[in-house]
């Protein structure tokens, strides 16, 4: 099985290579995704989810998962869902706009450890995903001000998250922004079960 393929615009750079500026924070720009946004989105979703799990589950799963959650189908009819709220960071490479990270954030879903706040009061940070190629370069801070700003922005009052119990870099950057741990629970990549902490966070 190999890698999920990068999306046209950023044809130009492989797996490990870096582009030949880097992005700093002053350069992301943060706004609304649209549905020309779907490509994207769905490629850097896909190689994020693939980066993360590759070995814990046979190859088939992966594909499968994959194809049905991280298609440019799929994600254009999540930016078409009212209950969902998308954002991209993105830099401009080259004179081409590079979208390099997306957040979603969705207001139609539940778990135990939060239905003691109101369902009006209450906020999923469903997906924040950075292009691994990206990391380190400062792109995650600002996107995540902007998600949890868009989520006071909707009325939320507490947004929660699920995170991979074994993705280290993760949970710590969701601990430094001001996350902790509420619950657990499992979900299923083909036959294999994984474990998501439950992260919270008062707005």
């Amino acid at each position: 099985m190999s890698a999920p393929t990068s999306h046209p615009a950023q044809s130009n750079l492989g797996p490990s290579e870096a582009p030949s500026r880097a992005a700093t924070p002053s350069d992301i720009t943060i706004r609304a995704a649209t549905v020309h946004d779907a490509a994207a989105i769905a490629g850097i979703g896909a190689r994020s989810f693939f980066q993360t799990f590759v070995g814990t589950c046979s190859d088939a799963d992966m594909d499968a998962y994959l194809s049905e959650y991280f298609s440019e189908a799929k994600i254009a009819a999540e930016l078409a869902d009212g209950n969902l709220s998308f954002l991209v960071a993105s830099f401009t490479e080259a004179g081409e706009e590079v979208v390099a990270a997306f957040s979603a954030l969705r207001t139609d879903t539940s778990e135990e450890c939060v239905q003691h706040i109101p369902a009006q009061d209450r906020i999923e940070l469903q997906r924040i995903y950075a292009d691994y190629q990206y990391h380190g370069r400062g792109i995650a801070k600002p996107l995540m001000a902007a998600t949890l700003a868009k989520a006071r922005e909707l009325g939320a009052k507490y947004v929660w998250l699920g995170v991979w119990e074994n993705n280290d870099r993760a949970k710590s950057f969701y601990n430094r922004v001001g996350f902790t741990k509420i619950g657990s629970h499992d979900f299923f990549v083909g036959d294999e079960r994984q474990t998501d902490w439950i992260l919270g966070k008062e707005l």
